[in-house]
């Protein structure tokens, strides 16, 4: 028989049995979750996804006009007298003097044709009705090369009018890149002596009093023009062929053009960068409800 004591000592054997038992079956029945887990297609993590169509800030705008996009300066400088438009000129870019004196320098000499003319359409009519009808004293040239229209306007303008007339080229005379491919101009240390083959073709036909050079880009030299007040009875724009560039060079041209005055340019069929130049024109004089006048490859614009 079992005493008290013996039945205390089987009553806690068993009940360290029965604690045992429940701790294995938890463990196993853990491994068994796990397992299955492990087992079980890993799918990747996805957060919520919020689309948000890209507007660029223009969704509220039902006029694009008004954006930044069309936003040029209109108002420049209290206009100068084109009689004194030459000495400005001169007095802000070549410290007073004009660029042909001493021309051309020692370097450069081995290099210059006397005379090397090139242009594109540069001597079509339009130059000479424009010039019949606008009688200008100063006219403002956007993309020179090498002088072609500028020396034809030039030349054409001393045999009709008995006033002086100035041209001011705007051309930064760098080409484009690989146009030394097609046209063979020296290089010395990456000068492509084109302003010095223009100045060698202006000076060859005698015409340094009435063609200045403006070495610069075409947005450049137009904003010092309009905050030095000079204006241009015609204008002519025939530098970058691309949408962006002719489109900023129509709106910076046209705050320089003085009442009365007409805006034309080359290339509105070319069909570079989509009809790019064809494109500005016809959006810009939408804008201003102007009207396009096509005259073969070139279109014309008149102030109001």
């Amino acid at each position: 028989m079992f005493g008290p004591s013996h039945l205390g000592k089987h009553k806690h054997a068993f009940l360290l049995v029965l604690i045992a038992a429940s701790f294995l079956s938890g463990l196993l029945t853990s491994r068994m979750i796990s397992f299955r887990k492990c087992n079980a297609p890993i799918e990747p993590f996805q957060a919520p996804v919020r689309i948000r169509p890209v507007t660029n800030g223009l969704e509220r705008v039902t006029d694009w006009s008004s954006t930044d996009l069309a936003i040029f300066r209109t108002k420049c400088g209290t206009p100068v007298p084109s009689e004194d438009v030459k000495t400005l000129v001169m007095t802000k870019i070549f410290d007073g003097s004009s660029p042909f004196l001493g021309f051309p320098p020692e370097l450069a000499k081995p290099y210059l044709h006397e005379k090397r003319i090139r242009g594109w359409g540069s001597t079509g009519t339009v130059f000479k009705r424009l010039l019949e009808e606008v009688k200008p004293q100063i006219i403002l040239e956007l993309g020179t090369y090498l002088g072609a229209s500028a020396i034809h306007m030039a030349t054409l303008a001393k045999s009709m009018f008995d006033h002086q007339i100035l041209i001011l080229c705007v051309d930064d005379f760098r080409g484009w890149p690989g146009f030394r491919d097609k046209f063979k101009f020296h290089q010395i240390n990456g000068n492509v002596q084109l302003l010095y083959q223009f100045m060698q073709n202006v000076q060859t036909m005698n015409f340094t009093d009435h063609i200045l050079p403006l070495p610069f880009s075409t947005t450049s030299a137009m904003s010092a023009l309009c905050e030095w007040g000079v204006y241009a009875d015609l204008i002519e724009v025939d530098a970058a062929h691309d949408f962006h560039s002719a489109w900023a060079d129509i709106n910076l041209g046209y705050s320089l053009l003085r009442p009365g005055g007409i805006m034309f340019g080359h290339d509105y069929y070319t069909k570079l960068d989509n009809r790019g130049v064809g494109r500005a024109v016809d959006l810009f004089a939408k804008l201003k409800g102007l009207r396009v006048e096509p005259d073969g490859q070139h279109w014309i614009l008149r102030s109001k």
